[in-house]
């Protein structure tokens, strides 16, 4: 188990608390779409009427598997962004997403608490040991990373490095927390558009107590009523153009 620490007063300072303080910084470190500390992909260039669906805080053994059935049933591939730590207590669930065709990401190795506050040398492990973990389940190394709740800041990005796409979202369905199946239909059918990355959640982070069954349950009228408005959830890859996985040099 992964044992938390406390982030250093130089850490607070240089890495969260001081860049979020910092007046207009917040917006670089909350907004998905901002670049202020560093390339980012919030939405597709797919200028076909596409989305893309993915998941975060998994994989989590009953909920994981249930939405990976609906997604079969109805023929659609999505990316999850693992926690590594837990992906490491489940690698069998982690092996059929590869398996059935879905994209695996880096979502950290511990989902830490106050961890957007922690400094370079935390986020360069955070992110080696998820890649280490992902590679041994799918002998594949992902290159896209979705940091914790999404939030940025210079040591996020640095941990990250060259070699990987920091990816956020144009659109979520706030299911990280508890709600309802409505609530997560009312958010993304009316409103989603063409080339929008869809965040929701497969699993649970260790911050929360949330039931997934409302996620669960969503999935199926989910694709179902963006089908209806003639929008196809596709692979996050199609829809950004994006390699997921790290060539071998």
């Amino acid at each position: 188990m992964t044992r938390f620490m406390f982030p250093s007063p130089s850490e607070i300072w240089w890495c969260g608390g001081g860049a979020i303080a910092a007046g207009g910084a917040a917006w670089g470190a909350l907004a998905p779409a901002s670049r202020l500390w560093g390339p980012v992909v919030s939405r597709g260039t797919d200028d076909r009427a596409s989305v893309s669906l993915t998941f975060d805080d998994g994989p989590m053994p009953g909920a994981s598997e249930r939405i990976l059935d609906v997604l079969g049933e109805m023929n659609v591939k999505a990316a999850f962004f693992v926690i590594g730590a837990v992906a490491q207590r489940h690698p069998q669930i982690v092996r059929r997403m590869h398996d059935e065709g879905h994209l695996i990401g880096n979502h950290s190795f511990s989902h830490a608490a106050a961890g957007f506050m922690r400094g370079p040398l935390f986020w360069r492990r955070e992110v080696r040991l998820t890649d280490e973990t992902i590679e041994r389940i799918i002998q594949q190394r992902p290159r896209l990373f979705r940091p914790p709740l999404g939030i940025k800041t210079p040591c996020t990005a640095w941990g990250a490095g060259r070699s990987h796409v920091t990816v956020t979202w144009t659109r979520r369905a706030f299911d990280g927390v508890a709600t309802s199946t409505q609530r997560i239909m009312d958010r993304l059918v009316p409103h989603s558009q063409s080339g929008e990355i869809l965040a929701l959640h497969d699993g649970v982070s260790p911050q929360s107590r949330r039931d997934p069954s409302a996620t669960i349950e969503a999935i199926k009228p989910l694709i179902e009523g963006l089908r209806a408005r003639r929008i196809e959830p596709v692979r996050l890859d199609v829809l950004t153009g994006i390699e997921p996985y790290i060539t071998p040099t």
